[in-house]
């Protein structure tokens, strides 16, 4: 897209922005009255969030009722009659209000500020953290309250996902849900280099005691970009809103080598709140695995042993802070600003034996090489970004307006000194022949992100939606391979040597609307999509030039059945672009006969996605069963095919569809008052037709049919006298691919804490993956190549840590509650 584009666009959304006093008008009046008002804890002077509330006729029938959302708040449309209303939280008094009386239809009664009272004899009962429940299971969402589960205590953000239930993150950073790749990943609703960078180590960068919640988002609407072909998967980072100074601190040390230390602290006053977040991280992590292979179609075939060896040490910092302004009553101005700095060492040790093949087998070793590489890897992140919230009608904070605009720059760069030993003599002590190279790969993005959402209740239950978004992205990756010749020369390798350039250009528009009637609702939205993509190879002159206009439609009906259990159906067509890191052919030499690249002709995959799920939230317990069935046409499968010369090359190919099936169920109980049991189940099909022509070779059959599952159990226990343990259990099963299986994976970890300081701290114990059991398998069987691989990283850890809370003390529920879970009744909201 070309400046005169990116212009229009901008211009387009700030005309929302001084126009938007032609659609500022009030929303019409409900058809019914309206009874409202805000749960407030007396103690703290603070909303409460999923508090019960329950409406009830003077007869006590119960006839409406629901939750409070994270302000407090609450509102329901009534028909004329005489009503009282009971409010509750666990741990905190009930409240009953009586002779609430509806006259008309046009009646509007605001209860106010209705202020709990904390339960004192709860408190000695019952030990409720102050976090909020630990799952929320909504209509259109999972909500994984991150901080309330004690295993995640001194845990990376990549190590926090692959806690998630149905979400697993691999030892390339890959993170896949329900079994499939294509997951969408955000930060606070919106793009950050700090999760898309493509590695593992940005999610291990990111410290999580800065997240807050992790939202899964498996059928997104309209409102949200189309990206991601499985769904979103959304990290909140910590924010509070509470008056005065208060924050949290938290450090811990473990073993194999790693110490962390982060801290939030807000400072609320009149009409700004600050927040701050800081986390630093110093690891070395040791990771080892083997190949062993078979090359039957070689000219002389023969088999070879693969071992590697890998150490990664080095000091990441994560520096986040801003502010919300409340200009008015009806106006809030956001300011954030995000820097990381990542200082690493690499170091690969890789030893390969050939041996001579024996009738199927490895027989006499005939060459021994050694490649070593130590590479110096430092990467910066910042992000700027700016959000001005307006609220139309103070009485209806529905009808409102959203700007944002943000600026993301992300600087990568990878050294590299190699050196290659070749030994051809038995036996093999002395090299016969010697190589260096150095690699230089530096990798530079430039985001520009401006949106605008405008919301328009035109009734109690009814709402319109529509926006405008533009993201333009700029990608520069010079990519340097140099060789030493036999005259101590260094010398460019024109085969490994470019200057690759990425641009995308994403400029969006939606329309949604959504209304009930009576147990039912209904939302529907359209999202329509241009894309401008144009790669350039800048040393060969090869450019690749594409750009394409797509409609998502999306779907969500919901089935009330009465503030406990609902039923929901939806659809939605999604699109997963390329990635820079999939479409750039240069990624590495480490591994000098397995070479992992990208592919500049990828085309983008598209999904059509429909999902059906019944939520049952009785009290403390929750429930959600659900099914699903995705169809993907263009699908992108990582394909490894040998060489002529005897290397594997791995690359992203276009494969022609896939069909996935699968069915899914989430149980949290609690048996005994004292102990939250909670188990999430995921069973799916999915079945890949394709085929593969590799450079030099005959047609492959990549077709696959494969039946697999997943489960995370997790169990935690509380006690009286502030001790709690927790464990964690998580399998996957085998998988069928299209060249070949994935290998049963599981892990376990466990976590005892106690509450010290007049609960004003708290210190842990964490082990994690107990049985030393996190290995990552598979094996891959082509006519040209039949292997086997393994590889893990590091040992069983142990961890000790300390959190210390600065005015916010370890009490109970202060914005949650149900200690089973809660059910979200749905909306698209996202923080800033």
């Amino acid at each position: 897209m070309n400046k005169f584009w990116k212009i229009l666009v901008t211009y387009s959304i700030l005309g929302v922005v001084f126009n938007s006093g032609l659609v500022g008008q009030s929303a019409p009046p409900a058809e019914k009255g309206k009874l409202s008002g805000i749960v407030i804890d007396a103690d703290e002077n603070v909303p409460m969030e999923f508090a019960t509330i329950s409406i009830y006729t003077e007869d006590s029938t119960l006839i409406d009722g629901g939750i409070t959302n994270a302000k407090g708040e609450f509102s329901f449309e009534l028909n004329p009659g005489t009503y009282y209303v009971e409010v509750q939280f666990v741990a905190y008094q009930k409240k009953t209000i009586e002779n609430i009386r509806i006259e008309n239809r046009r009646n509007t009664i605001d209860l106010g500020s209705i202020r709990l009272q904390p339960s004192t004899t709860s408190l000695n009962e019952v030990t409720v953290r102050g976090e909020k429940s630990e799952m929320v299971i909504g209509v259109d969402r999972k909500v994984f309250n991150v901080g309330k589960d004690l295993t995640n205590t001194g845990n990376s953000a990549a190590d926090i996902l692959d806690n998630i239930p149905t979400v697993s993150v691999d030892d390339d950073g890959n993170v896949s849900l329900r079994g499939s790749g294509g997951v969408r990943m955000l930060i606070n609703g919106k793009p950050s280099g700090l999760v898309n960078s493509g590695t593992a180590d940005a999610l291990r960068a990111l410290p999580g005691n800065m997240i807050e919640r992790v939202e899964v988002i498996t059928n997104p609407s309209a409102r949200y970009e189309a990206e991601g072909m499985v769904g979103i998967i959304n990290i909140v980072l910590k924010k509070d809103q509470r008056r005065g100074v208060n924050g949290s601190f938290e450090g811990s040390v473990a073993t194999p080598e790693r110490y962390q230390f982060g801290a939030n602290v807000n400072f609320r006053r009149e009409k700004i709140n600050y927040f701050f977040n800081y986390g630093i991280r110093y690891g070395e992590r040791e990771g080892e695995g083997f190949s062993d292979q078979y090359f039957p179609l070689a000219d002389t075939p023969f088999h070879t042993r693969l071992d590697r060896n890998r150490n990664r040490s080095g000091w990441s910092h994560n520096l986040r802070g801003g502010a919300d302004v409340y200009l008015n009553n009806t106006t809030t101005l956001t300011i954030a600003g995000m820097f990381s700095y990542d200082d690493e060492t690499n170091k690969s040790d890789v030893l390969y034996q050939d041996f001579i093949d024996n009738n199927g087998l490895p027989g006499v070793m005939f060459e021994k090489t050694t490649r070593y590489d130590e590479e110096l890897e430092t990467e910066w992140n910042a992000d700027f970004s700016m959000n001005l919230g307006k609220i139309f009608d103070p009485e209806n904070e529905e009808h409102k307006l959203n700007i944002y605009a943000q600026y993301l720059l992300d600087d990568e760069t990878e050294d590299s000194e190699i050196e290659e030993k070749v030994f051809s003599s038995s036996p093999f002590q002395t090299p016969d022949e010697l190589a260096y190279q150095t690699v230089y790969n530096n990798e530079r993005e430039e985001n520009y992100l401006i949106q605008a959402d405008y919301v328009y209740p035109f009734s109690a239950n009814g709402r319109f939606e529509a926006g405008i978004r533009g993201e333009f992205r700029d990608i520069s990756n010079p990519y340097e391979v140099e060789d030493l010749d036999e005259n101590n020369n260094w010398v460019t390798d024109p085969d490994y040597t470019n200057d690759f350039s990425y641009n995308e250009d994403v400029a969006a528009i939606y329309l949604q609307g959504a209304n009930k009637w009576g147990p039912i609702s209904v939302q529907a939205g359209l999202r329509g999509e241009y894309t401008g993509i144009k790669t350039h190879l800048k040393e060969t002159s090869e450019e690749n030039e594409r750009s394409y206009f797509d409609l998502f439609p999306t779907v969500h009906t919901t089935y009330h059945f009465n503030q406990y259990n609902a039923w929901q159906i939806s659809y939605s067509r999604r699109i997963d672009r390329p990635s820079f890191r999939n479409l750039n052919p240069f990624f590495g030499l480490t591994d000098s006969r397995n070479i992992r690249r990208g592919n500049p002709d990828l085309e983008p995959e598209f999904t059509d996605a429909y999902e059906s799920g019944y939520v049952f939230t009785p009290g403390k317990s929750s429930y959600y069963a659900g099914i699903y069935y995705r169809y993907t046409s263009g699908v992108e499968e990582r394909i490894s095919y040998v060489t002529p010369e005897g290397i594997t090359i791995t690359e992203p190919r276009n494969l022609a569809e896939r069909k996935s099936y699968g069915a899914e169920t989430n149980i949290s109980v609690n048996p005994i008052k004292w102990w939250n049991l909670s188990a999430n189940f995921n069973f799916y099909r999915m079945q890949t037709e394709g085929t593969f022509i590799p450079d030099e070779g005959e047609v492959q059959d990549l077709s696959s049919d494969t039946w697999s599952w997943d489960t995370r159990i997790n169990s935690r226990m509380q006690w009286n006298n502030n001790l709690s343990l927790q464990t964690t259990f998580f399998y996957r099963g085998q998988q069928e691919t299209t060249q070949g299986i994935r290998k049963p994976f599981y892990m376990m970890n466990a976590s005892l804490s106690k509450d010290v300081l007049k609960r004003n701290g708290t210190i842990s114990l964490n082990v994690r993956d107990v049985l030393n059991s996190r290995k990552f398998r598979y094996e891959l069987t082509q006519p040209d190549i039949i292997s086997t691989n393994q590889f893990k990283w590091s040992s069983r850890e142990f961890r000790l840590s300390f959190i210390y809370r600065l005015n916010q003390k370890n009490r109970p529920a202060k914005n949650g509650g149900r200690q089973g879970g809660g059910m979200d009744t749905g909306g698209d909201d996202m923080e800033f």
